[in-house]
């Protein structure tokens, strides 16, 4: 720490161990300290162990509203306000879908994507008018599954974490103009069992658990580097490196290695092949766009439908138009923001009469302007439809899915959840999307359930006009939605996890896997549309 008037740190999971080791080492420089965590009683110890003024607590759950409001209205107030935001680890999860409930799975969300975009959103603004030499800024942390998946209980937290870090790179590279420095960092879980990590559950990856005090410790350093991704070690660092350059079939064939021999895992590198019979499918967002146009596909196939969106009118148009190819479709209108809206879906989607055979998640919106300038309410709403409402359905659907030993889940993402947009928390959703997709698709093997996300590009529908925006960048870039479903339909049939449609596309996240993460940065930040 630098400059005359100390820096003053929150430091959120003040009760873990990595949490403990960063209040340790910012006393230590000088930092005055406020604590937050989950036990009252951990942190008032941790607050008499330490020397001089004694440090604010402020005990409470990120997972439940007012205990997160208490912390986001100390990063808001002026007085003594906070110049760096170090967010600690949220505590893993202990069970996987679709054993866990949707309250259990949407509670670890909360605790930690959903915390550190509060978080973030309410620290930024004020520090970017300080600018306090210490460095000012944030520090996250994420872990080895938020890059490369795995299955069960760590791969739902690695889906939060792919959000986690991918947001925090992004604002990186958008606020160091305001000498601010934001830095995750992605220490081996300390909870490995016998000091080794498994890659995909199945191929042991002898990498020792971090030691708390060396993790922050490089934290710190890299933090003050100006450093946008921190992996302490050699060999964790070698796998972050190299996390993006194995493919997702060969992290299925490692998995399976575990429960056969190599012939039976080389072909379970993809999941269950070929059509299925025609059911009933869910479409939410299915009022326009993409959404409209699977349901369009889907009708044609003889698929009965329950149609989703907000629009009643817009959704009995769409309704009333596909009846004619003699199936039944329903609507629901529903607004995903809302916990009413996804409860009344999600009572839909596990209701064992007309079981949903077909759910494709597709509700989604961007947010226009930069992350400090967009209203928080909306940066809300944008991460319970982008992402809760994923998780919830979803959450919903498996186990009536896996009872009936088949069904199929579409997750409409993106190929900007491949590139770290400019303070974008559309990408970090996309991204989120992803590796839920992804973790799930390993976790649900030999279920007969497949979860595929559908990442696409430009798609001509009405996205940009919501956002204000006009269509730019060369026509070739651009495909029709007819398009982009059907090629998300034929590789659902293929058995794959994520679906990239069109060549230039496939091309782009490619290039993406073997390209420096700075220069990534750069070159996504240079691109970006700006949308928070």
């Amino acid at each position: 720490m630098s400059g005359a008037t100390p820096r003053r740190t929150l430091v959120t999971g003040a009760d873990t161990d990595l949490g403990r080791a960063f209040v340790r080492r910012l006393h230590a420089a000088g930092d005055e300290l406020v604590l937050a965590g989950g036990e009252r009683a951990a942190l008032e110890a941790l607050a008499d162990e330490l020397s001089g003024p004694r440090p604010e607590v402020l005990p409470g759950d990120l997972a439940d509203e007012l205990d997160l409001d208490l912390v986001v209205r100390r990063l808001l107030t002026g007085t003594r306000p906070i110049d760096l935001l170090v967010v600690g680890p949220a505590p893993p999860s202990t069970r996987a879908l679709p054993e866990a409930g949707v309250a259990e799975v949407r509670a670890a969300l909360d605790r930690s994507a959903g915390a550190v975009l509060a978080l973030l959103r309410a620290a930024l603004p004020g520090m970017i008018s300080r600018r306090h030499p210490g460095p000012g800024g944030a520090i996250t942390v994420t872990g080895p599954a938020g890059y490369l998946p795995v299955p069960g209980p760590a791969g739902l937290d690695g889906a939060a974490q792919a959000y986690i870090g991918m947001l925090t790179e992004a604002l990186a590279h958008t606020f160091s103009r305001d000498g601010l420095a934001l830095t995750t960092v992605c220490p081996t879980p300390p909870h490995v069992e016998k000091e080794r990590w498994r890659l995909a559950g199945a191929m042991p990856l002898h990498v020792a658990p971090p030691d708390a005090d060396a993790v922050a410790a490089a934290a710190l350093a890299d933090h003050a580097a100006g450093r946008a991704l921190c992996v302490p070690g050699v060999g964790p660092r070698a796998l972050v490196g190299v996390s993006r350059l194995v493919p997702f079939p060969a992290v299925r064939v490692a998995a399976g290695l575990r429960r056969g021999s190599l012939p039976q895992a080389l072909r379970g590198r993809r999941g269950p092949r070929g059509a299925r019979p025609a059911g009933t499918a869910l479409v939410t967002g299915g009022s326009s766009g993409i959404g409209a146009t699977y349901a369009e596909h889907l009708a044609s196939a003889g698929h009965d439908l329950v149609l989703v969106a907000r629009d009643a009118i817009r959704l009995e148009d769409v309704a009333d138009r596909l009846r004619a190819q003699a199936v039944r479709v329903d609507v629901l209108v529903a607004d995903l923001a809302t916990a009413a809206g996804r409860a009344r879906v999600a009572e839909r989607v596990a209701a064992p009469e007309r079981p949903i055979d077909l759910l494709v998640n597709n509700a989604g919106f961007a947010t226009a302007g930069e992350f400090v300038d967009t209203d928080p309410a909306a940066l809300r709403a944008n991460y319970e439809v982008n992402m809760a409402a994923v998780l919830e359905l979803t959450a919903a659907a498996l186990p009536g899915m896996v009872a009936r030993g088949r069904g199929d889940i579409v997750n409409i993402s993106s190929v900007a959840g491949f590139l770290p947009g400019r303070g974008s928390v559309y990408s970090a959703g996309k991204s989120y999307v992803t590796a839920l997709s992804r973790t799930l698709a390993l976790t649900l093997v030999d279920t007969g359930v497949r979860v595929m996300a559908l990442c696409p590009g430009y798609t001509r529908t009405e996205f940009h006009a919501r956002l204000g925006q006009e269509r730019s960048g060369p026509e070739w870039l651009w495909m029709d939605a007819d398009e982009v479903v059907a090629e998300g339909m034929a590789d659902l049939e293929a058995g794959k996890a994520v679906s990239v449609p069109g060549a230039v596309y496939k091309t782009i996240v490619g290039v993406t896997r073997v390209m420096p993460r700075a220069l990534l940065r750069a070159l996504a930040a240079r691109s970006a549309s700006g949308r928070g």
